[in-house]
Order: C-alpha cells, then sequence, then structure tokens
C-alpha cells in the first residue's frame, strides 16, 4: 500500500484549463492518452522516414553504426532516469506550489548530473572496446541532445501530472518534425554519421525551448542543489531505479551483443528492424502512464475498486499488444522497404519476429506500473535482473547461429519471460485483481477473423487496415473492450464522467 496519501489531482483539460475532479479524470486520462498514442503514431511515420534518409545514406552497415550510438546513448538516458519522471508526476499532485518548486529543481539538478557521468562513463566504454573515433565522438555529440532531452523530461512532469497531454504530445511530434528536416538537410550535402546526430541535437534543443515556454505558469526551471533533498530522493527512488535501469539495460543489451560479436551486415539489418521496434515499444508506456497518475489514487481513496482498474488495464494491455504485433508482422514488407530499400530486404523476418515483442512489452509495462503504484520495487529487481541475464545468455547463444533474427527471438523470448513474471508477482500482490482470461477466446477468435486478410490479393498496407477492422470489429461485437474505452472514444466532452460500471466490459 502506499505510505503517503496522495491528494485527489485536478484533471484539466485542452479547452480553456478547466477542471475535471473525480470520475471525470479517468475519461480525460483515457482521452489523454489516445491523443500521446495519435501523436505519436504521427511521430513514428516521421521517424521511419528519417530513418529511410539515414539508411540510403549511410547504408546498412553505417546504419547500424548510428544506432550503436544512439542505443548507447538511450541506455545512458534510461539508467540515469531513475524512476524520477515517474516519482515526479506522483509528487506533483500531492505537493503544494513552493514544495513543487523545490522538487522539480532538485529533480532537474540530479537528472543532469546523473546524465553527465552517464555520458562520461559511455564514452570511456566505446574507447574501451574499440569502436572507434566515429563512435566515439558520435557518443559525445548524441550526449548533448541527452542532456536537453533530461530537461524536457522533467519540465514535462507538470504537463503529465496535470493530464495537459495535448501539449505534451505537440513538443513530442514538433521535435520529430524538425528532425526530419535537418537530417534531409544534411543528407542534401552527403553529410557523414556525426552531422546527422547533430542534428537530431539540435532538434532536441529546439524541443527543449519550446517545452520551456509551454510550461513556464507551471515550474520555473531552476537548478537546486539541496544535497539532504537528493538523499531523500534517491532513497525513495532507488528500488525503483535499480529496476527500471535494469529493464532499460536488457532492452538495449542485444545491439550491444550484436555490434561486438555479428558482423556488420547483420548488424545493420537487426537494427534496421529494432528501430521499428524501438519506435513501436513506447506505445505502452505512453498509452498506460497517462493513467498512472490515476492508479496512484485509486489504490488510496478506492481501494474496492482498484482491482476492478487493474483488470481493466490488464485487458486493455493485451487488446493492444496483440493488435500492434500483427500489424507490424503484416506490414514489415512494406516497411522494411520503405526505411532501408532493398538493401535492408533481409530485416523483414528478422522484424516479423521482433514484432512480437509488442505483446509482452504492453503486459509488462501494465503490471510493472501497478507495482509501482503499490510500491513493490524489489519484485522489479528481480524480474528485470532476471530479465536482463537471460537476455545476455540467449543473445550468445543465437546471435553467432542465427544472426540477426537469433537478436530478434532473444528480445521476444526475454520480454515473455518479464511480462509472464510480473504479472504473476501482481496477481499474488493485489488479490482482488480482477485479471481473468475470460477475454482470452474473443482474442483468439479475433485474430483468427483477422487472418482473412491473408487470403485476399491486396498489398501489405491493405492488410495492416483490413485486419484491425477485423480484429477490432470482433471484439466489439464480442463486448471484450472496457466500458471506457468505448465511452472515451464515443463523445470528447470533457466534463462527461462514465458511467458507473461493475462488470468490467460489455
Amino acid at each position: 500500500m502506499i505510505d503517503r496519501a496522495p491528494a485527489r489531482p485536478e484533471a484539466t483539460t485542452e479547452e480553456g484549463d478547466r477542471t475535471v475532479p473525480g470520475d471525470g479524470a479517468t475519461t480525460l486520462a483515457i482521452r489523454g492518452g489516445a491523443l500521446r498514442v495519435v501523436g505519436y503514431a504521427s511521430g513514428v511515420f516521421v521517424s521511419l522516414g528519417a530513418a529511410a534518409i539515414l539508411v540510403r545514406q549511410l547504408g546498412i552497415p553505417g546504419f547500424g553504426r548510428y544506432v550503436t550510438v544512439t542505443s548507447l546513448v538511450a541506455l545512458v538516458g534510461g539508467v540515469t532516469e531513475a524512476g524520477i519522471v515517474v516519482y515526479g508526476i506522483r509528487e506533483f499532485v500531492i505537493r503544494d506550489e513552493q514544495d513543487r518548486r523545490r522538487l522539480m529543481g532538485n529533480l532537474l539538478a540530479m537528472r543532469l548530473t546523473l546524465a553527465l557521468i552517464g555520458v562520461g562513463v559511455a564514452a570511456c566504454f566505446g574507447l574501451a572496446t574499440g569502436y572507434g573515433q566515429a563512435i566515439v565522438l558520435g557518443i559525445l555529440v548524441a550526449g548533448v541532445g541527452l542532456f536537453a532531452q533530461v530537461v524536457v523530461d522533467v519540465l514535462s512532469i507538470s504537463l503529465q501530472a496535470q493530464l495537459l497531454l495535448g501539449r505534451l504530445t505537440a513538443v513530442e511530434l514538433s521535435r520529430r518534425l524538425l528532425t526530419l528536416v535537418l537530417i534531409a538537410l544534411v543528407a542534401l550535402v552527403g553529410a557523414d554519421l556525426l552531422s546527422f546526430l547533430a542534428a537530431s541535437t539540435i532538434a532536441t534543443l529546439a524541443a527543449l525551448v519550446l517545452m520551456a515556454w509551454i510550461v513556464r505558469p507551471f515550474v520555473a526551471a531552476r537548478l537546486n542543489f539541496d544535497l539532504s533533498v537528493w538523499r531523500a530522493l534517491f532513497a525513495e527512488t532507488l528500488p525503483y531505479a535499480i529496476a527500471l535501469s535494469i529493464a532499460v539495460i536488457y532492452f538495449y543489451v542485444t545491439v550491444i551483443v550484436m555490434s561486438l560479436i555479428a558482423s556488420p551486415t547483420q548488424t545493420g539489418l537487426f537494427a534496421t528492424s529494432f528501430r521499428v521496434t524501438q519506435v513501436a515499444v513506447a506505445i505502452p508506456g505512453l498509452l498506460l502512464t497517462a493513467v498512472f497518475p490515476l492508479m496512484s489514487r485509486v489504490h488510496r481513496d478506492q481501494e474496492g475498486d482498484s482491482g476492478l482498474a487493474i483488470g481493466k488495464v490488464f485487458t486493455v494491455a493485451v487488446l493492444c499488444g496483440v493488435w500492434l504485433s500483427g500489424a507490424i508482422a503484416l506490414g514489415a514488407s512494406f516497411i522494411v522497404p520503405l526505411i532501408a530499400g532493398s538493401q535492408g530486404q533481409g530485416a523483414v523476418p528478422v522484424l516479423r519476429i521482433q514484432g512480437l515483442v509488442l505483446i509482452g512489452s504492453f503486459v509488462s509495462t501494465s503490471s510493472a506500473l501497478t507495482l509501482v503504484s503499490l510500491r513493490r520495487y524489489r519484485a522489479l529487481i528481480i524480474v528485470s535482473s532476471g530479465s536482463l541475464i537471460v537476455n545476455i545468455v540467449l543473445g550468445l547463444l543465437l546471435v553467432p547461429a542465427l544472426g540477426a533474427e537469433g537478436g530478434a527471438l532473444a528480445d521476444v523470448l526475454t520480454e515473455a519471460m518479464a511480462a509472464v513474471g510480473l504479472t504473476v508477482i501482481l496477481v499474488r500482490a493485489v488479490p482482488g485483481h480482477q485479471i481473468t482470461p475470460s477475454f482470452v477466446p474473443a482474442v483468439v477468435l479475433a485474430c483468427a477473423v483477422s487472418t482473412v486478410v491473408l487470403l485476399l490479393p491486396i498489398g501489405a498496407v491493405a492488410q495492416v487496415i483490413g485486419a484491425s477492422v477485423f480484429y477490432l470489429g470482433t471484439l466489439l461485437l464480442m463486448r471484450t473492450i472496457p466500458v471506457e474505452i468505448i465511452d472515451a472514444v464515443r463523445g470528447f466532452r470533457p466534463t462527461r464522467a462514465p458511467p458507473q460500471s461493475h462488470g468490467g466490459s460489455r
């Protein structure tokens, strides 16, 4: 249970910043999460366009080096994030204005300090493993972008805590669009790896300026080096930070293993698939984190309803994970040539395998966020540590024999293990969880109906659209989708509260 009783957060809308107390916040959170996913989906196409330019300009081996650099820096960002954003969201809604400012200043200073240390360690790792001058310099250039992103992430806490997710979506999409424009301009002059990394860094700096302007009414971006507060923050976030750091490492470790033991071509093929999966795997966090402030509250204020909420969130996670994995599998033959052209054709089967990661990712994210709201950090550490070990072992075993496909298989098996482990722990931690297999027959039927598109003489894009219609339509007919999702889609009046329901779905 949560030791501190959080106050009821005031949910705001994108129309006049009106507050929506109580159950209206749940509907707003669902819509806000959907808005972030839609905005992110738009950004996906932008990112794929940037990846297409990069692959054609750098070639498959060169793109492998690019993804190696960005993966190392992303690894640093994930490890040094230390659970600060999730902690900050939870604390923002329960503190007064003065405490918020002090908290945000210390969170920002702590994250920047950790990121600086992390980038230094990554550069030293590159030197020690013989990556070469271009990659080491690339780590430093991308590291500057990481510092800017760190500030953006901390400032975004105020928007996420108040459910102002439309503004956050605008910043994220703007950054991706500017990145695409700058990468295209750099490609026109035939630039190298460092220039492309610098383009991404400049776009992130621009996003920082935009974010600072948006949040100026809510938070003052001043650094606070209050060591007593830092000690308290570390004491509060350290268990979760360890679990999160390990989880981030095992997500990126396959790329590092591939770069060390596989050929440049196999590494490039895996990097092409990984780039698509990396974009898609952020969706579970975007969608499910939107309800995190409400999940933290419901365990304190409405304990009798917490099991119902857990069951619904889990159901949505499975439904979305199966749908997105299927869409990637069907669309792989279109996505890969779009990004890499004919030279990346070998990445199609890799992506079809690696796309299955999304099922496990949705489930593990759902269970992990609930465990965070319950402060069950030890369970997260155990599962993350086991997953890291399994991923390294599977990578070392499968990559030499199967190349890029072996790396993808290692990722899928590892994420499946993490999802099962976290869900089992959640079920034991919350006896009234209401996670039941009752929706499984409907999901199986929906998947079976969706395979009809394979018999039709249509292209990959049409197959994805058709399969999505069949899949979602079947779930609607079977009344498997939770009622809150349906109500949130039907109407976008922010003050409308969803009807009370104890049946979970209809």
